[in-house]
């Protein structure tokens, strides 16, 4: 029984690992849009982000709470993300 139970969870720790590498609005490789781009289409900078990791959970986030877009996009030069909603 408690093998059982020990596979059952570890099946739910690779399907929800699985999921989280998945974001669920990715972007078509080679497609970027610089920061000028993103303020007249509309989006609305909410801050930067050490890791693309921690911008692409910020803006689930905000896309869980009403928002219809996020984009995570490189800083120029640096190890960071500048986060957009929409």
């Amino acid at each position: 029984m408690r093998k059982r139970a020990a596979l059952v969870s570890a099946g739910i720790a690779v399907l929800a690992l699985a999921g989280i590498n998945a974001p669920a609005q990715a972007a078509a490789p080679g497609t970027s849009v610089g920061a000028s781009a993103e303020a007249a289409a509309g989006w609305l900078y909410i801050g930067t982000y050490s890791s693309r990791s921690a911008c692409v959970d910020a803006g689930q986030q905000y896309v869980r709470e009403g928002f219809s877009q996020y984009s995570c996009e490189v800083v120029p030069g640096k190890f960071s993300y500048y986060l957009y909603v929409r």
